[in-house]
């Protein structure tokens, strides 16, 4: 006698069968919906650091001779690297340049780690290119050697990177001061050691700020690659300073200002023009990056049109 077929419990096996297909299905597309917005932000922050934006921004001094105008390159934070190459620096210039700056001044952290030399003569090729095209002066940055440099991968010392600038005659002013001439306009121009390499000397190089200012002739800039330097400059006679370091935050919240992972104490102050004591800051985002990624804040090439206030 042939068995009676028990059509219930293959439906009820169907079922199951049916159910667990749901259940992968589900699972997967939970799983997809949980990667796929940091995997997404992942592309994305990769592509943007190669983003460069052309920013322009008018500073209105006190000290500048009325009807006259400085224009200004300011780059800072190259990052020669295995993710930041010399060509992706030498785009900075490139659009720099185009607006016809009377200077350039560079705020430190020229290299990563410890590039090798043939790295490092493609940076200097670089910048002796435009050496020749318009005065460069520069500041070192924690990355560029010394005490912290050492303690994160980099060189022990700065005389590698103070070397290259030398050959390519770019000015490195290391706790020095320059007298020059720039559009017909006298400047005084200061650069300070960096901060948490134990190395910025203010005494150095700058007068101390008197309560009753004397008529001047110099307009004063300082270049100094942390802005957290600020309070150790502040009893000092300047009237602009110009730095980088923070990346602009690197990593900074879609739709805010807020970058918590700038390497700053003072989180207001990551990128911009920013009222300091009677005084202007200017904070860059910087060329290059840490390990090739950016988020909401582009890699920057800033042109600042210094006239009187």
């Amino acid at each position: 006698m042939s068995e009676v077929p028990d059509y219930q419990s293959e439906q009820l096996k169907r079922q199951s069968r049916g159910r667990s297909k749901i259940g992968r299905r589900a699972w997967f597309a939970k799983t997809l919906a949980l990667l796929a917005p940091p995997a997404l932000a992942a592309v994305y922050s990769r592509y943007e650091s190669n983003w460069l934006e052309v920013t322009r921004t008018p500073i209105g001094l006190a000290d500048m001779p009325q009807g006259r105008k400085i224009k200004i390159l300011h780059l800072s934070d190259l990052h020669l690297s295995e993710t930041v190459s010399a060509e992706d620096i030498e785009e900075a210039f490139k659009e720099g340049l185009r607006e016809s700056p009377h200077a350039c001044m560079i705020t430190g952290d020229f290299i990563t780690d410890q590039p090798s030399a043939e790295k490092m003569q493609r940076l200097q090729n670089c910048l002796s290119r435009y050496a020749k095209q318009l005065p460069v002066f520069a500041c070192l940055g924690n990355h560029d050697g010394g005490t912290w440099a050492a303690d994160n991968g980099g060189f022990s010392t700065s005389e590698n990177v103070s070397l290259m600038l030398r050959n390519a005659k770019v000015r490195l002013l290391h706790n020095q001061r320059v007298s020059v001439m720039l559009n017909r306009t006298p400047v005084t121009i200061s650069g300070v050691g960096d901060l948490w390499s134990r190395e910025c000397l203010p005494m150095k190089c700058l007068s101390k700020k008197v309560p009753t200012p004397s008529t001047r002739s110099l307009l004063n800039l300082v270049l100094c690659h942390n802005p957290d330097a600020k309070e150790l400059l502040r009893p000092f006679d300047w009237d602009l300073l110009l730095c980088g370091h923070t990346h602009g935050g690197q990593l900074r919240i879609p739709f805010t200002k807020y970058a918590p992972l700038a390497p700053v104490k003072d989180l207001s102050m990551t990128e911009g023009l920013h009222s300091y004591d009677e005084r202007s800051i200017y904070v860059t985002r910087g060329v290059g990056s840490l390990y090739g990624l950016r988020l909401n804040c582009r890699p920057e090439a800033s042109l600042l049109e210094l006239t009187s206030s």
